[in-house]
């Protein structure tokens, strides 16, 4: 008995000594992403185009997931919104931008990098940086999976940028100005409209900035709607004109003016002519 206990406590001392994975920063691996940055600071895709595997897959930092061609495509753009990119020196040291290759005793090989990346925006001409982590998962000598970990707002303001210079912004505004009607207190008009925005946020997704703005008097209120989409401002119509909220709007508030501006599609144009409503295209500028 002594024996078989001594055995097993044999091979649990062999088995927690033996490596789970080996971390390597200087290894082929590791010089191969290291690479890529370059590359990427130079504007090239090429040796992207042939590190990445044919069937790989890129997730973003929103979870939304992309094919080979979607994520070049995305590196493509990335090239347009930005100039002077630069990344940190990596000197695997531990001190700061670093480039680490693990490889499990499952077979599995995993490149994480620790970067910044800095950039001038060609649409603002802001001068940007933020720190940035991304992880890749090799199949032999290919990246077949990459995941991105860092805050996207930075690209998504330059495209907001250019959209705005090359007035193709997609996003339409919906603007109202209305009087409260007789009855109806400011404490009224507050509490119909946490019930109103309530259902908006329950119904509609694609309504992305909803604000109602009232007068120091109480008597007057100016509302701002903000759609993705010509087709997100329909469904918003819709939604409401399908609704009872409708009738309760319609009894707490006398509409003025409305102007629908930006991206005005045919359809939403038809709907305007049942809200008297002015289409206004966007000519500067830009929308968040």
């Amino acid at each position: 008995m002594k024996n078989l206990s001594f055995i097993s406590l044999f091979f649990l001392f062999i088995s927690c000594t033996q490596p789970f994975s080996k971390i390597e920063v200087n290894d082929e691996k590791s010089k191969i992403i290291e690479k890529i940055f370059q590359e990427v600071a130079a504007e090239k895709t090429q040796y992207l185009e042939e590190i990445f595997s044919d069937n790989m897959k890129m997730v973003n930092s929103k979870k939304i997931e992309f094919n080979k061609n979607e994520f070049l495509l995305g590196i493509k753009d990335m090239y347009d919104l930005f100039e002077n990119i630069s990344f940190d020196r990596v000197d695997a040291n531990a001190d700061g931008s670093e480039i680490e290759t693990n490889y499990y005793s499952n077979g599995k090989v995993w490149t994480s990098v620790w970067n910044n990346f800095s950039a001038t925006g060609k649409y603002t001409g802001k001068k940007v940086s933020f720190p940035f982590h991304i992880s890749y998962r090799w199949e032999g000598n290919k990246i077949i999976e990459e995941f991105q970990f860092f805050d996207m707002s930075i690209f998504e303001d330059e495209t907001i940028a250019r959209n705005a210079q090359n007035k193709n912004s997609t996003k339409v505004l919906g603007l109202a100005d209305l009087s409260v009607n007789k009855g109806f207190s400011k404490n009224d008009v507050e509490e119909f409209l946490v019930r109103f925005t309530k259902f908006i946020r329950n119904t509609e997704p694609n309504t992305y900035d909803f604000g109602y703005f009232i007068s120091t008097d109480g008597r007057s209120v100016n509302l701002v709607e903000k759609y993705f989409t010509p087709e997100d401002f329909v469904y918003h119509l819709n939604n409401f004109e399908n609704n009872e909220i409708s009738k309760e709007f319609l009894n707490v508030f006398t509409i003025r003016k409305v102007v629908f501006a930006g991206k005005v599609s045919e359809e939403l144009k038809t709907k305007a002519k049942n809200y008297g409503a002015e289409i206004r295209p966007q000519i500067g500028g830009w929308i968040n």
